[in-house]
């Protein structure tokens, strides 16, 4: 047998198998190489939400806010109400002397995931179907589930469903975190609500995020510091938030109120 006549046999061979690879395996491999390569570009999505280790609350004087429908207690009293405004009835952004931000969002039931699925362009029994029907019971079941996702759940020997269902939910966990999950992806439980933080103020992060989940609506609370500020927020300030977070009767006006400690 000639040299050539081998070489073609070989190739033959080696074309058949990596038809029949791609066959069996190219789905899977293809969503395998997509989610490790988001990993090694944004290592958050490697990360799985941590219960916070520190659970400490700040004693310090402070205010009591009230916006939305929702009532909590910030550490600082230096609020500057000049340079403080709302924005489309459902975003506030407080700024206080210090160097300190506070931006709240209030959101209504469902509306993270209803955006998600209605921008995706995928129907919800679809998304059943894949991921069940505990999933979209509310946006705290929904944002969990993209949260506990990684890459490293998906191999090549996956089946074909569960590497495109898994590989779908990374690249939403890639483009929906807010704040800076680099520094880490936080679990956290108020008196009423529960939900995610996203950054580690020990960093510290220029932003960091917090998203609380009432059964019916959404609060998002986003913390910002000058560099090099008077006042450094510490876990124990964002706990306070948190721990304070419940809902109030509807307002039809804003309603802020000072109190001292």
């Amino acid at each position: 047998m000639s040299r050539w006549i081998r070489i073609l046999i070989a190739f033959g061979i080696l074309t058949v198998v990596c038809l029949g690879y791609l066959w069996l395996f190219g789905i899977q491999t293809f969503f395998f190489l997509q989610a490790h390569n988001l990993g090694r570009k944004l290592p958050f999505v490697k990360q799985k939400p941590v219960e916070l280790t520190d659970l400490s609350i700040s004693q310090a004087p402070g205010t009591r806010l009230s916006y939305f429908g929702y009532e909590f207690e910030v550490p600082w009293n230096d609020i500057d109400n000049d340079k403080s405004k709302i924005l489309g009835g459902n975003k506030a952004i407080l700024v206080f002397r210090s160097g300190i931000v506070l931006s709240v969002w209030s959101g209504t039931p469902h509306e993270f995931m209803n955006g998600l699925l209605g921008q995706g362009k995928i129907d919800q029994d679809t998304f059943r179907k894949l991921y069940g029907d505990e999933s979209l019971q509310s946006d705290y079941n929904f944002k969990r589930l993209i949260l506990e996702v990684t890459p490293d759940m998906i191999s090549p020997l996956s089946s074909k469903k569960t590497a495109a269902s898994l590989g779908v939910l990374i690249m939403v966990k890639a483009i929906c975190i807010p704040g800076d999950p680099d520094s880490g992806i936080f679990a956290v439980q108020g008196k009423e609500f529960k939900g995610f933080q996203y950054g580690s103020p020990q960093n510290p992060p220029k932003q960091l995020s917090v998203e609380l989940f009432p059964e019916d609506g959404h609060l998002d609370l986003l913390f910002g510091q000058k560099t090099n500020g008077l006042v450094v927020i510490s876990q124990a300030d964002i706990n306070r938030v948190i721990q304070t977070s419940h809902k109030v009767a509807a307002e039809l006006a804003v309603r802020k109120e000072g109190l001292r400690k």
